[in-house]
């Protein structure tokens, strides 16, 4: 039976998280009410995080993909969502960035909204480090001027959408700038965007890479290259508006 949600997990090198993660998750989406599946995209992890995939996948509700090298998150995300079954997609990261619960939540608040997309902002940021605030508060501050996308906190890792919207908005970045790519394409066609509120939590165990010199680099440099339309390497053509009478996912009973 097709499930009504899928959720993809990128994951790189959490092993030291991805038991709970996949957990809660399933107890969260359980307890919603909601017929889900969730894909794990093992992206070229070092630390055993592939192997524990596989381990946790049980071929049906819970699958692992593999990577053979690390190539960034959106690429793990275009991997997820093809190998996807629902009409409702949806994906967070694997540190366990808030209480999983927000999944549900989302997916209901799409329901309900008749919404195209459900993104997560952040409540309490100031649980932050001053330097991570400054950092934050630039960078959607970029966001809203370079690429004229009115929302703010768009680089948190919750959305949830229907499965056209990811689809029509055909990723181009395979780093930590999908986030804001993702949600800057359905703005520019029009997609209904609703928020909700999540208190974030800040990562217990693991390392992150997102925030690393490396990372903070490539997401201006394909911000830059998304803005000049050159995201991908060539001039990209127009996307098409989100057609806006298309089916809605409807909540479970």
């Amino acid at each position: 039976m097709t499930p009504e949600l899928s959720i993809v997990l990128p994951a790189f090198n959490e092993a030291e998280n991805l038991t709970d993660a996949v957990a809660q998750a399933a107890a969260a989406l359980d307890a919603a009410g909601i017929d889900w599946e969730i894909l794990i995209v093992d992206d070229g992890s070092t630390d055993g995080t592939g192997p524990l995939a596989e381990q946790i996948a049980d071929g049906h509700r819970v699958r692992a993909i593999r990577h053979e090298v690390n190539r960034g998150k959106g690429a793990a995300l275009r991997t997820g969502v093809a190998a996807s079954r629902a009409p409702v997609v949806g994906y967070t990261d694997t540190d366990l960035p808030f209480d999983m619960e927000a999944l549900g939540r989302a997916y209901r608040h799409l329901a309900e909204t008749d919404a195209d997309m459900v993104a997560g902002i952040r409540t309490n940021r100031e649980r932050y480090s001053l330097r991570r605030r400054l950092f934050s508060g630039t960078y959607n501050a970029l966001v809203r001027t370079i690429l004229g996308v009115p929302h703010d906190d768009v680089g948190f890792a919750l959305k949830v959408m229907r499965r056209e919207v990811f689809e029509q908005a055909r990723l181009q970045s395979d780093g930590g700038f999908a986030d804001v790519e993702l949600i800057a394409r359905a703005h520019r066609v029009g997609a209904r965007i609703e928020r909700v509120g999540v208190e974030f939590t800040p990562r217990e165990r693991g390392t992150s890479t997102m925030a690393g010199p490396r990372s903070v680099a490539g997401i201006v440099r394909d911000m830059i290259l998304f803005r000049l339309g050159r995201l991908g390497g060539t001039r990209q053509r127009p996307l098409a508006a989100v057609p806006q009478d298309a089916p809605r996912p409807l909540p479970a009973e």
